[in-house]
């Protein structure tokens, strides 16, 4: 088990200290610095997925696009107010969406901290020894280490926030999507919180598909000041 230290101010002249690597270790370019077009929708697709997924499900299970199972839901009588949750307020009206857009990134902020002390969890777990600090140029928080990682413990390291505080929690939620009025309207509250933690995995999605392409199998990863190596033993 490694450890974590919450180290306060990050600036440049953060050091790890001299850390020597292996003569025969590569350099891994995963910095969103590297914005080739793959990277670039890498860093987008979050966003795009906290945009049209609500849209899609909404559609699913009311059928709102279609204008006919409208009108038989107004004769059926049903509360408009049913349906005035943040998922219809996404679709129909143009300033609720750019609310729903400033929610959003709202609760994609906010929760940096959070989704930056999983990472430093999952990779205390595997024995790094995971430093937490706030970078106030950025206005955000980092999760760093400069321990050895194999590739799938650095994996593992990128993708428990997103997995944990995102996609496990919004299953959960649409698998069990209540029907009553008042447990639907907190339902999607919560499905929205997902899709805002969500938000920050741009950078982590980056790294993910980098690490994927660029390094073989049983490296061993390890960050410098400087750089990312990988190396084999």
């Amino acid at each position: 088990m490694g450890s974590i230290e919450i180290i306060g101010i990050i600036d440049e002249s953060y050091s790890f200290g001299e850390i020597s690597v292996p003569s025969n270790a590569n350099v891994l370019t995963t910095s969103i610095d590297n914005m080739n077009p793959i990277n670039q929708l890498l860093f987008c697709l979050p966003i795009i997925l906290c945009l049209l997924i609500p849209m899609i499900i909404k559609q699913k299970k009311y059928g709102l696009f279609n204008k006919e199972q409208r009108i038989k839901m107004k004769e059926e009588n049903i509360k408009k107010y049913e349906l005035n949750t943040v998922g219809k307020q996404a679709l129909f009206g143009i300033k609720e969406y750019f609310k729903i857009i400033f929610l959003m990134m709202t609760i994609g902020f906010l929760t940096i901290p959070i989704h930056e002390m999983v990472h430093a969890i999952s990779g205390a777990i595997f024995g790094a020894d995971m430093k937490v600090g706030f970078i106030p140029q950025m206005l955000i928080a980092v999760a760093i280490t400069s321990s050895k990682l194999t590739k799938v413990q650095y994996l593992v390291l990128l993708l428990t926030p997103i997995i944990i505080l995102g996609i496990l929690p919004a299953i959960t939620i649409l698998l069990n999507y209540p029907k009553s009025i008042k447990n639907a309207k907190a339902a999607w509250l919560a499905l929205f919180l997902c899709f805002g933690v969500v938000l920050s995995a741009g950078p982590d999605l980056i790294s993910t598909y980098n690490i994927i392409k660029n390094v073989p199998n049983g490296a061993i990863m390890q960050q410098t000041d400087d750089d990312m190596y990988w190396y084999m033993n």
